[in-house]
């Protein structure tokens, strides 16, 4: 996975099948696996969110997963999904197959003017998760998003 804060350079000498991690150790991490996110199996009111995802709300958590390859990325933004997944913004529109378990990854206030390069394979993030519907910069709405810590940001940034 991508190595947050690491240089460029080492994280692409990563084994393709291993993750490569955060280094970042502020606060110890809970993993949170995106089959987590909702409860199972899906009830007649559509999905709801699981209680794990909810106990974590506020919290440092780390989750592995997939970036979204998008033709034109939001500033600031990174979608994590469950598997590969490619957007095609201008042809689609907002009718992508994005699966219901997604993950937008914001960047710090420090960095949200940045855009990040699409990173192929498996990546990890670490932030503090939040939850709630809100409006994204790109037009879709998120139910759960991952704040990441100014350091985090800035390698992420800077990792292109």
């Amino acid at each position: 996975m991508l190595a947050l804060c690491a240089a460029a350079a080492s994280a692409n000498e990563a084994r393709p099948d291993e993750p490569r991690t955060d280094s970042s150790a502020a606060t110890p991490a809970v993993d949170l696996k995106f089959r987590d996110f909702f409860t199972m199996p899906i009830g007649p009111a559509g999905l709801a969110p699981s209680a794990r995802l909810l106990s974590l709300a506020g919290q440092r958590v780390r989750v592995v997963g997939y970036m979204a390859r998008q033709e034109q990325p939001a500033a600031g933004i990174v979608i994590l999904a469950p598997l590969p997944v490619v957007l095609g913004d201008e042809d689609e529109s907002y009718a992508d197959d994005l699966p219901a378990a997604t993950l937008y990854v914001h960047l710090a206030d420090t960095e949200r003017t940045r855009a990040v390069a699409y990173v192929p394979g498996l990546v990890s993030f670490t932030g503090v998760l939040q939850l709630g519907a809100t409006n994204e910069a790109d037009g879709r709405v998120s139910f759960v998003r991952l704040q990441l810590d100014p350091e985090s940001s800035r390698a992420l940034a800077i990792a292109r």
